[in-house]
C-alpha cells in the first residue's frame, strides 16, 4: 500500500503572461520551479473569461504564488486578482511582477505596486557596478548584506517612491549611487515583489553557480519563499575540507596531523584524506591512532588506486577494462588498509588529477562505490550540458546514473559570496588542497572554515560518505507525509518532526546495471522500476533516522584480487612523490616547482625528461665551469713563468 503511492504532489505557481511576450520571463521560473519541485501553470491572456478563470486559478489551495510578466500588467485586472488572492486569508498567495523594463507604463507600475515604484531606468555605469543584498528576514538569508561584482557597466534599477517603505531584496552599486532592482512591499494586505529584468551580461564571467543564480535570482528567491517546506529543501548545509594524496605519516610534506586536529576543534571544521590505495601497507601507528580516536574530525577516502598521474583517463591510453581493474584492485587494498588499520574508509572516489570519462563512472556505480568528487562533475568524454539549471547544484546524475560532484580548491581565495549562494541553495560545501596549500601554516584553512560557519552556523561538516549519504532534498506533503528526492545509492532519512512520518523516495536510475537488493536497515525493502526512477516508501518514527542501501550485481570477490605492487615504475613514482611533498616543497624553489607541477597537471614523463635536461644542463655548466678553471690556471701559470 505504501508503496502504490508515487512522489505526484506538488504546490503550484501561476504565471500570467501576454501572447506576445518575451519567453525569457517563463524560462527563469521554469528553472525556479524544477529546483524547487514545484509546478508552473501559464496563463496566457486575451480572452474574455480570463478573470474567472484567474481567480479560480488563484484561490486553489495548491497556488502558493502569482507572477506576472511586467508586459501583461495591462491585460490582468488588478482588482480582480487582489480580491482572489486577499480572500485566501492566512493562506493568501503572493505576487511576483517579473521583467520590469523601462518601457513598462510607469503608471500601471505604480498602481500595481500601490506607489512604491514608479518606472524603470537603464544606464551605463563608468565604474564597475556590483549587487548588493538587502537583508530581510525570511528572504535573503544567507544572502543578506553580499557585495558581488559585475561584469557589464549596463544596469537597470527601479525608481521608488519618495516615501516608500519597500523592503530591498538586491540593490545595484554604481557610480557611487544605489539603486533597487528586487524590492518587496505590500498593497490591501497582500505581499507584492516586483523585479526588475535580469540581462544576461548582467553577472560574472563563468559558468558556474554564481553566474547562473545571478541571472535568475529574484525568480529563485521568490518561488523558494512562496514554497517553504513545500519546496525542496535540504534537512542540513554539509561542509567537508578534503587534503589529496597524504598517507598516514607523521608529518607529510606540510600536513602535521598532530597540529590540524586542535585548528579543526577551535574553527569547527573536518579533514578528509583523499588516501592513495598503494600506500594501503604503509601508515604510522600515532597517526593511525590519531584517526581512530577522532572520526568526528578524520576520515578517509579513494582517492585513484597507483596515481601513476592520470590513471583513470580516455581510453585509448588506458582501456577501460584496465580502469575497472584499478577500480577492483582500489577496493582490496582499502579493505587491507581498514584490516590493519582498523580505520573505516568512504568509496568514494576522487580521481587522481581529473575525472574519468563516463564508462568509468558507470563502473564505479557496478561496483558500488557512493560518489565521485572532483573539480568538475562532468567526465571528460562528455559535454557540459547547456542548461542554466545543471550549473545550480554540485551534484548531478546525468552521467551514468551515477553521482558526480563538484568540488572547490583552496589554492585561490574562495569569495565569500560564492560560499554563501550555496548555502541559499542547500549545496554541500566541498573544498580541498594539496600538502603545499598549507605552508603558509597548519592554520591556512581556518578563514575558510571560519566564513562557512558565520554564514550557516547549522553547518555540519562531516567525512565525504556521510555528506553523500544525506545526498537528499525533501518537500512536505501533507501533514506527516514527505517526498524525497535522492541522488545517491544509500542515504539516511532523519525525522525531525514530533509524529512519526513516511518518506516517499524517488532516484534517478538510469543505465544498465542490476540491481540485487534495496535494504532499510539491513532489512529488504520493497521497491518499483518506473519510467527510468526507483521508488519506494520507508516509514520513520520521530526523532530517529533510516538508512537505505542500494546495492548493484557485479562479479567483484574481494580475495581473488592481488594489491601486491609489483610494478617498479609505480613505486618509483610514488617514491618520487613522496621526495616532492616531503623534502623539495620545504625549499623555496622547490614548493614553486611543486605548485606549477599541480597547476599544470605535468606528467611523470615530462618531469623525468625535465630532470634529464637539468641535469645535462649541469654536466654541461660544470664542464664549462671546469675549462674556464682550467684555462685561467694555465693562464696564471703563464704569467708568473714571465714574471720570472
Amino acid at each position: 500500500m505504501l508503496i502504490s503511492a508515487s512522489c505526484c504532489f506538488s504546490a503550484d505557481v501561476l504565471f500570467i503572461r501576454s501572447p506576445g511576450g518575451s519567453s525569457a520571463n517563463q524560462e527563469q521560473l521554469e528553472i525556479a520551479t524544477e529546483f524547487y519541485g514545484l509546478d508552473l501553470k501559464v496563463m496566457i491572456t486575451g480572452s474574455a473569461h480570463d478573470d474567472l478563470a484567474l481567480s479560480k486559478a488563484v484561490e486553489r489551495e495548491d497556488t502558493v504564488g502569482v507572477v506576472i510578466a511586467a508586459n501583461a500588467l495591462a491585460d490582468v485586472n488588478e482588482n480582480a486578482l487582489l480580491r482572489a488572492l486577499h480572500r485566501r486569508g492566512v493562506d493568501s498567495a503572493t505576487l511576483l511582477i517579473l521583467g520590469v523594463v523601462p518601457d513598462v507604463d510607469p503608471s500601471l507600475l505604480r498602481t500595481w505596486s500601490g506607489g512604491t515604484a514608479l518606472g524603470c531606468r537603464r544606464s551605463n555605469s563608468s565604474l564597475r557596478p556590483q549587487y548588493l543584498f538587502g537583508r530581510v528576514d525570511g528572504l535573503t538569508w544567507q544572502l543578506a548584506d553580499l557585495q558581488i561584482p559585475l561584469l557589464s557597466n549596463e544596469i537597470s534599477y527601479l525608481v521608488l517612491g519618495e516615501k516608500s517603505w519597500a523592503q530591498r531584496l538586491m540593490s545595484v552599486q554604481y557610480d557611487q549611487q544605489v539603486s533597487p532592482v528586487f524590492i518587496e512591499t505590500t498593497v490591501e494586505q497582500v505581499k507584492i515583489f516586483v523585479a526588475c529584468d535580469s540581462s544576461p551580461n548582467e553577472s560574472l564571467a563563468d559558468e558556474g553557480v554564481v553566474n547562473a543564480f545571478l541571472r535568475v535570482a529574484p525568480a529563485m528567491m521568490f518561488i523558494r519563499y512562496c514554497a517553504g517546506e513545500r519546496g525542496w529543501h535540504a534537512p542540513h548545509h554539509y561542509a567537508n575540507f578534503t587534503i589529496d594524496d597524504p598517507w598516514l605519516r607523521q608529518p607529510y610534506g606540510y600536513v602535521d596531523y598532530k597540529a590540524l586536529l586542535p585548528e579543526m576543534e577551535r574553527h569547527n571544521f573536518h579533514t578528509t584524506v583523499a588516501f592513495i590505495p598503494w600506500n594501503y601497507d604503509r601508515s604510522e601507528p600515532g597517526v593511525v591512532w590519531l584517526f581512530r580516536n577522532h572520526p568526528q574530525r578524520f576520515s578517509i577516502a579513494i582517492h585513484g588506486d597507483n596515481h601513476d598521474h592520470k590513471e583513470f583517463t580516455d581510453y585509448r591510453r588506458k582501456p577501460l577494462a584496465v580502469q575497472v581493474a584499478d577500480l577492483k584492485q582500489s577496493l582490496a587494498r582499502m579493505e587491507k588498509f581498514r584490516t590493519l588499520t582498523g580505520i573505516p574508509y568512504d568509496k568514494v572516489m576522487v580521481f587522481p588529477h581529473s575525472i574519468a570519462p563516463e564508462g568509468t563512472l558507470e563502473a564505479l556505480k557496478t561496483y558500488n562505490y557512493l560518489a565521485t568528487v572532483n573539480s568538475t562533475n562532468v567526465p571528460e568524454d562528455s559535454a557540459r550540458p547547456k542548461e542554466l539549471s545543471f550549473a545550480l547544484r554540485p551534484v548531478t546524475l546525468s552521467f551514468a546514473g551515477f553521482p558526480s560532484i563538484s568540488r572547490y580548491s583552496v589554492a585561490a581565495p574562495i569569495p565569500k559570496y560564492f560560499i554563501a549562494i550555496n548555502q541559499f541553495l542547500g549545496n554541500p560545501l566541498l573544498f580541498y588542497g594539496h600538502s603545499e596549500d598549507l605552508a603558509r601554516g597548519i592554520a591556512a584553512f581556518d578563514g575558510t572554515a571560519d566564513k562557512v560557519n558565520e554564514l550557516e552556523p547549522d553547518t555540519q561538516w562531516r567525512g565525504l560518505g556521510d555528506i553523500v549519504r544525506h545526498l537528499y532534498v525533501v518537500k512536505l506533503r501533507d501533514d506527516s507525509i514527505y517526498d524525497v528526492l535522492a541522488f545517491s545509492s544509500n542515504i539516511c532519512l532523519e525525522n525531525f518532526s514530533v509524529k512519526d512520518s513516511i518518506f516517499y523516495v524517488r532516484k534517478q536510475e538510469i543505465g544498465g546495471e542490476t540491481i540485487n537488493s534495496v535494504s532499510v536497515d539491513g532489512q529488504n525493502l520493497q521497491y518499483r522500476l518506473q519510467d527510468d526512477s526507483l521508488n519506494f516508501s520507508v516509514p520513520v518514527p520521530k526523532g530517529n533516522s533510516r538508512c537505505i542501501a542500494i546495492q548493484y550485481q557485479n562479479d567483484l570477490v574481494l580475495g581473488s584480487i592481488g594489491t601486491s605492487k609489483d610494478s617498479v615504475v609505480v613505486y618509483l613514482v610514488r617514491m618520487a612523490s613522496d621526495f616532492r611533498d616531503n623534502y623539495l616543497s620545504k625549499t623555496i624553489l622547490g614548493l614553486a616547482f611543486v605548485r606549477f607541477y599541480n597547476k599544470h597537471e605535468v606528467t611523470p614523463a615530462q618531469v623525468l625528461a625535465c630532470a634529464f635536461a637539468l641535469m645535462l644542463v649541469c654536466l654541461y655548466a660544470g664542464y664549462r665551469w671546469r675549462v674556464f678553471v682550467t684555462r685561467r690556471h694555465v693562464g696564471l701559470q703563464a704569467v708568473q713563468q714571465i714574471d720570472r
